[in-house]
């Protein structure tokens, strides 16, 4: 989970987890994110096809949806002079969720910052999350899905999925989760990976 500081990374990962990864007492104080944060979850499907985290299901029913994988996030601080720890890691990552937030334009510093890091890592399954749409008018959402869709023009997320939500009213996390396993597959891996 990567992203520009105060575009969401957090408040998403507690979305589709439900851990808030900010533990530390100065970034509770500060309201950012300093260290790495992690956090594990598990992705579900219904009967109808719907997608979902874990403890989330559509209806309240924990109990009737398919397990589609165990997902693990890791919340990358977004400030500039965090960006060491961001890039430690993405060496552990198989895939990225770049967040982009519709409030402002695209792209901020860590967002330029972010997404090079993830090409120099080569990280090619990305989803592209543009996130606070609850908070910005129709018109400045299209706005700003054009602002990103320019801004991935040319780079490794320029054919990445560009999935609007609120992470804050978990609006549209089926949608985003569904995105997910279909764009960063569940690596092969051997035991002593």
């Amino acid at each position: 989970m990567v992203g520009h500081v105060d575009h969401g990374k957090t408040t998403l990962t507690q979305a589709l987890s439900g851990t808030w990864t900010d533990t530390h007492s100065e970034e509770r104080k500060r309201g950012i994110s300093i260290k790495l944060g992690y956090a594990d979850t598990s992705f579900h499907v219904t009967k109808e096809g719907e997608h979902y985290a874990k403890g989330k299901h559509p209806d309240g029913d924990k109990g009737k949806g398919d397990l589609l994988r165990v997902v693990s996030f890791v919340d990358a601080p977004g400030h500039e002079t965090l960006m060491a720890v961001m890039i430690s890691g993405a060496s552990i990552m198989d895939g990225a969720l770049l967040l982009v937030a519709a409030t402002e334009k695209c792209p901020q510093p860590q967002t330029k910052e972010h997404l090079a890091a993830l090409e120099i890592a080569g990280i090619e399954n990305i989803v592209v999350v543009q996130n606070k749409i609850d908070i910005v008018s129709k018109e400045r959402a299209i706005e700003s899905y054009n602002e990103i869709k320019d801004f991935v023009s040319g780079t490794i997320a320029e054919d990445a999925p560009i999935i609007p939500v609120s992470a804050h009213h978990d609006v549209n996390l089926d949608i985003l989760i569904e995105t997910i396993e279909k764009t960063i597959p569940t690596p092969d891996r051997t035991e002593d990976e």
